[in-house]
This record gives structure tokens, C-alpha cells and sequence, in this order.
């Protein structure tokens, strides 16, 4: 999966929570301190799915940011399909 693909999906999930700007905003800046490039590993994913729901407890709590982050989980395991 690329990069690309990861962040729409993770923002097209969190937006209705936060809004499209500030998600997507967190997830791009996010990935660029972790030094995501076009692609992410599996540590990249979960390592930046942290900061996200770090920052989600903020604003939502910790159950809501939970929520939405297994929500984000399941929309990234529908884009890779069937293993």
C-alpha cells in the first residue's frame, strides 16, 4: 500500500471526528516527522497510528480516539484485500 493511499484513508475516517483539514494536516506532518516516505513498513503504520490516536485523546477522549483509530485500522486492512 502506498503512502498516499494510507493517508486518504486515515483521513477520510478521521474527518468526521475532526475535520478534514486538522486530519489531514496530522497525518501528513506526522508522516514526515517519522520519515514516511512513498511507501510504509508495518512499524511505520503502527508507529504513526500512535501519534494519530495520541493526539485523538485530546480531542475525543481515549475511548472515542480507540474507536476511531480501529475504525482507521479496518479501513487500511479493506485497501490491502484478502492476504
Amino acid at each position: 500500500m502506498t503512502t498516499s493511499e494510507a493517508v486518504e484513508a486515515m483521513v477520510k475516517t478521521m474527518a468526521p471526528y475532526i475535520g478534514d483539514t486538522m486530519a489531514r494536516s496530522a497525518t501528513e506532518a506526522h508522516c514526515q516527522r517519522l520519515g514516511i516516505g512513498a511507501t510504509m513498513s508495518r512499524d511505520q503504520l503502527d508507529a504513526l497510528l500512535g501519534k494519530l490516536g495520541g493526539g485523538l485523546n485530546i480531542f475525543l477522549g481515549r475511548d472515542k480516539s480507540a474507536a476511531v483509530i480501529a475504525d482507521v485500522r479496518g479501513a487500511l486492512a479493506a485497501l490491502e484485500g484478502p492476504r
